[in-house]
C-alpha cells in the first residue's frame, strides 16, 4: 500500500494522531472552523438544559452559575464537561433526534433552555415545534469558517456541517474517502460525495478506529 494521505479538518489531539500514523497514514491537519463564545443572557433558574456540544457548554459556564439544573445533552464529551462542573446529566445521546425523541416522548412538565451555537442543524427547534413545546434557545457561540486550499488526499475525516461546508469552499474531495463522525455531519456531506463512512458512535476514539480499519483493508 501506498502510503495513505489522511487529513483531518479539526486537528486531532496527540494520542489520536498517533493511532492513526501507527495505522499507516500520513496525517495532515488543518482547522477548517473557529469556534468563539459570544455574549448572552439566560434565566437557568427552573429550567431544564439542553447543550448538543461542549463548544456550548464551555461557554455557558464560564458566564453562568449553574446550579441543580437536569441536563440533557449530545455525546460522550458533552457529559462529562457537564458533570465536572458538577452538573446532573438526566440522558445523554448520540444524536440531536435522539434527544429530541427522548424528551419530547418522556419529559412533560419541564421548561426547556437549550444553548447552542449561532451556525447548527435545527433538530432540536423542529421537533419541539412539531409537538408544540415550548423551547428557548440562547446562542452562546459563533463559528467562522477558516476555508484553505490543502491539495488531494486519500481520505478526509470531517466533524460537524459547518467543517464540511468550509474545506469544500477552496477543495474537493475527487475520489478520496469521506469520514464522518457522525450522522448529522454525513448528511451534510451528501451534498459532496456519496463515498462516505461514518462512525459508530460520534467521539473521535470511535472516529479513529473506523479509519483505522478502513486502511487495514487497503493493505
Amino acid at each position: 500500500m501506498h502510503n495513505f494521505r489522511l487529513l483531518s479538518t479539526k486537528c486531532l489531539p496527540t494520542a489520536a494522531q498517533n493511532r492513526l500514523i501507527q495505522a499507516g497514514a500520513s496525517y495532515n491537519c488543518w482547522n477548517f472552523i473557529e469556534n468563539n463564545p459570544k455574549p448572552f443572557e439566560a434565566e437557568v433558574r427552573d429550567k431544564a438544559l439542553i447543550f448538543t456540544s461542549q463548544n456550548a457548554v464551555n461557554a455557558v459556564i464560564e458566564h453562568l452559575q449553574l446550579n441543580d439544573n437536569p441536563c440533557y445533552c449530545v455525546g460522550e464529551k458533552t457529559k462529562k464537561r457537564l458533570e465536572e462542573n458538577g452538573q446532573k446529566v438526566v440522558k445523554m445521546t448520540q444524536n440531536a433526534a435522539d434527544l429530541a425523541d427522548f424528551i419530547l416522548k418522556n419529559v412533560k412538565n419541564a421548561s426547556f433552555l437549550f444553548f447552542t451555537g449561532a451556525q447548527r442543524m435545527p433538530v432540536i427547534e423542529v421537533a419541539f415545534q412539531a409537538h408544540q413545546r415550548q423551547l428557548e434557545v440562547v446562542e452562546v457561540y459563533t463559528t467562522t469558517a477558516r476555508p484553505k486550499a490543502v491539495g488531494q488526499f486519500d481520505a478526509v475525516l470531517f466533524y460537524s456541517p459547518s467543517g464540511v461546508e468550509s474545506f469544500h469552499q477552496d477543495n474537493k474531495l475527487d475520489q478520496a474517502q469521506g469520514f464522518a463522525l457522525g450522522n448529522t455531519t454525513a448528511e451534510a456531506l451528501k451534498k459532496y460525495t456519496h463515498n462516505i463512512i461514518t462512525a459508530k458512535q460520534p467521539t473521535i476514539e470511535h472516529l479513529t478506529a473506523t479509519v483505522r480499519k478502513y486502511i487495514t483493508t487497503l493493505a
